[in-house]
């Protein structure tokens, strides 16, 4: 039997293979629309985040790269960010604007669906609306446990569960539920941050002993 997560990665690369790439690329472009940020606050998140110049941070479901020019910013020239994703016409899309901007420090990376493939230990990983999307997710965390530096944080961006339908597609995720399985797979929160209305925001970092 072929394990789900598996399964969904073929899945997402079969729609990319029956030429609907355009779609996606419609679909990316819409998410990095700057009307976004009066209700995403970028600019806060990133403040949130405390980022070192010179950090290594991965953007894990990095999708059109609505955050990943942001943490570029944030990271310095002496910085990288891995704009990770499992889905290439979102990689494709980074590449362009990553050439269009002459941005060094971000680097495009093509992601499994049980493993983000960092070619190295990083500071930070950031994820914005897809922690919801991922499948077996304490293991997942568990084994990226070994891609983060001593003292690496991972911060989850989430849309919080509302009204009668709310999570019903798999589309939110309760705050508490992210926090109970991160524990499980061996975190422990440092910050919890009450910032966007309509997500939830908190920041890990691995339990001691």
């Amino acid at each position: 039997m072929i394990h789900k997560a598996l399964r969904t990665g073929m899945i997402l690369a079969l729609i990319v293979s029956l030429g609907l790439t355009g779609c996606a690329e419609v679909a990316y472009e819409r998410l990095n629309d700057p009307a976004r940020d009066t209700w995403q606050k970028p600019q806060g998140v990133i403040e949130k985040l405390s980022i070192t110049p010179g950090s290594r941070v991965a953007d894990l479901g990095s999708g059109g790269g609505y955050f990943t020019w942001h943490l570029a910013k944030a990271v310095g020239p002496r910085g990288i960010v891995y704009a990770v994703d499992i889905n290439k016409a979102a990689l494709d899309m980074i590449f362009k604007e990553m050439v269009a901007r002459g941005t060094p420090n971000v680097r495009p990376v093509r992601a499994q669906p049980n493993d983000p493939q960092l070619p190295e230990p990083v500071d930070l990983v950031f994820s914005c609306n897809t922690y919801h999307q991922m499948i077996d997710r304490e293991t997942y965390f568990r084994s990226l446990a070994s891609s983060l530096r001593p003292g690496g944080r991972v911060a989850i961006l989430d849309f919080q569960p509302r009204g009668f339908f709310s999570g019903m597609f798999g589309n939110r995720i309760a705050k508490d539920k992210v926090r109970l399985e991160m524990e499980a797979a061996g975190y422990q929160l440092i910050n919890d941050y009450d910032l966007i209305d309509q997500q939830h925001f908190q920041i890990f970092e691995m339990a001691e002993g």
